[in-house]
């Protein structure tokens, strides 16, 4: 045989793409429901009900201070920019987490923040108070 009857192989191997692919699948499935869980913060709890949260940004201020919008931290000069970005893409909600043990003034800069960027609803997520509700 010469160099000239020589064929190229132009097949993809694919079972090695579908192992990657599988193996991709099952970290993502994995991971997934970690990420929904979100930062830590100690709710007040209060007996209102439940409101809707689709499509609304979460500001979380956790105990020590730390200001995140969504899953980005960011100090509170950067948070008047970000929402206002998020009010001008249709956003029209946000649920505030903050910490039970974080001062009221440091909630009300927050709130404050959040109407003076355009944001027309403005919600507080606290716990359910199961033992209210017994009551």
């Amino acid at each position: 045989m010469n160099l000239t009857q020589r064929k190229s192989l132009s097949e993809i191997n694919v079972t090695s793409l579908v192992d990657v692919t599988l193996v991709l699948l099952i970290i993502f499935m994995i991971t997934s429901p970690l990420m929904q869980m979100g930062l830590r913060v100690n709710l007040p709890k209060a007996t209102a009900k439940a409101i809707e949260t689709k499509e609304n940004i979460t500001i979380t201020i956790q105990k020590d201070g730390t200001v995140t919008l969504d899953s980005k931290t960011l100090p509170l000069g950067a948070l008047s920019r970000e929402l206002e970005k998020a009010a001008g893409a249709g956003k029209k909600g946000v649920l505030i987490r903050a910490d039970k043990a974080i001062p009221y003034g440091a909630v009300v800069k927050v709130l404050d923040i959040a109407r003076k960027s355009g944001i027309s609803r403005i919600g507080l997520v606290t716990e359910p108070d199961q033992e209210a509700r017994r009551r």
